[in-house]
């Protein structure tokens, strides 16, 4: 596994806020970390995509 996703991210969130009581706490931080994983993995990813040359005409 190279990279962890936005949905394991909310797993570990909510187990935390399980094991101390307190999921109403870390569910949301999950929540905000899982989206912040998810953009940052698509910038990269967009980042590493091959560029297209501009077209031509003819």
């Amino acid at each position: 596994m190279k990279r962890l996703t936005p949905f394991a991210v909310l797993l570990i969130f909510g187990l935390i806020g399980l094991l101390t009581g307190k999921f109403g706490l870390w569910f949301p931080f999950g929540l905000v970390a899982a989206i912040v994983v998810g953009v940052v993995q698509d910038r990269r990813a967009r980042a590493a995509a091959p560029k297209d040359p501009a077209p031509t005409d003819g």
